[in-house]
Order: C-alpha cells, then structure tokens, then sequence
C-alpha cells in the first residue's frame, strides 16, 4: 500500500491506472515502464466486468487519459528497489500484484483499504482500527454492534481521490500551466483541471522534478 500510494504521488494517476501499471511492452514494441528514460505511458486501467470479473482495460478512463508521465526519481528508485526485492519479485506483469491470490488488485478493495488506514491514523476515538461499533439497536448485528466508518481521526479527510488533487496543488504552485497540469492528469480540458483540481503527449519533465521535492 505504501508504494501504491507513492506512486499516486509521483504521477497523478487514478487508482486504476496505477493498477494496471505494467512491465509489458505497447503495440509497437515499446516498454510501457521505462525506468530508464523515467516514463510512464499510462495506456490502460483496472476494471471489473460483470460475469469476467477484474481484467486490465487497454485503454485508460477517457482518450484524454493516454499520456506518457515523466517520472520523479524516487519513483523510479522505488521501483527498482521492488524488482530487486526478494520479498516483492513476481512472475505477474503487473507492477503492483495482490498480496495473495489473483492476478489484479481491486480499486475498490485498495480504495477500502486505504480509507480504513487513513482513519485510524492517529486517531485516539477509535484506538487506531479505523472503525467504532453501532450499538444502536436498530443496527446490531450481534452483541457487539457492527463496525461503521470511524471518521474523528486527523487523516479521515484524505481520500485516494485527495493524491490527485495534491498533485495538482504541488504542479500549480510551481508554476506549471494549466495545460501541463491537465497533461500531468489526464485531462481533456485544462478548465476541469482549474474548476476541480486548482486548491499529452511527453507531459513536461518539470513535472517531474517538481514532484522529487
């Protein structure tokens, strides 16, 4: 999880796009994760379909979302420390594999996840599970009350969706341009970016440098 969120960090992606981040090549021979160059074509995303269940769409969210992202330096370390890793080596494609079984991580099982962990960073309400019990009697489910949504912790308020958004903050605050940000994002419009984001190609290396700090 830690690594994941990283790279959220260093790149801007969606949950599903940093899923789907593999060590493969596109459809013209080209490494899609090239630690060398420090780049990213970020040309697919993690999706559930009903009845197939999780599989790697070769397309990311929307057409604007194909980009290749040039990557902070402790992306690219954090990467190669995963390969030489004995503990993290994998036969799997993907760069980022389930801690058990299956092929694919969920986006909504990793969202849940994190969400869990955020609220019980350093939160004293709940002893640090991320969750209290319902003893309402209406609710109960079993003596002990079900598990609900801790949200009085210090980090309740970041979500995945909030690395994004961080991101953009950082890249603005640069100096970078609202192109360059809706570059960095995926954007089709850099006024999604200024309504919703603001607190393509080769997207710009300052990019990158910026988020190393």
């Amino acid at each position: 999880m830690p690594d994941i969120v990283d790279w959220m960090l260093a790149t801007g992606c969606r949950i599903g796009e940093g899923l789907a981040l593999r060590y493969g090549t596109n459809g013209d021979g080209k490494p899609i994760l090239d630690l060398e160059a420090g780049t990213w074509e970020v040309n697919a995303t993690v999706v559930r379909i009903p009845g197939a269940g999780l599989t790697v769409q070769p397309r990311p969210k929307t057409t604007a979302g194909w980009r290749i992202i040039a990557l902070p330096e402790f992306a690219v370390r954090m990467l190669e420390d995963r390969r030489a890793s004995s503990l993290r080596q994998t036969d799997a494609e993907v760069v980022f594999p389930p801690p058990l079984n299956g092929a694919l991580r969920d986006p909504s099982n990793v969202s849940g996840g994190l969400r869990q962990l955020l609220d019980s960073f350093e939160c004293e309400t709940c002893g640090g599970t991320g969750y209290q019990l319902d003893k309402d009697g209406s609710f109960r489910a079993g003596a002990g009350g079900r598990r609900i949504r801790c949200e009085e912790g210090p980090w309740s308020w970041v979500t995945s969706h909030t690395f994004r958004k961080t991101v953009a903050t950082r890249l603005d605050e640069a100096g970078l341009s609202p192109r360059q940000v809706a570059d960095q994002l995926g954007h089709a419009n850099p006024s999604m970016t200024l309504d919703v984001y603001f607190g393509r190609q080769v997207v710009s290396a300052e990019a990158a440098r910026v988020l190393n700090r």
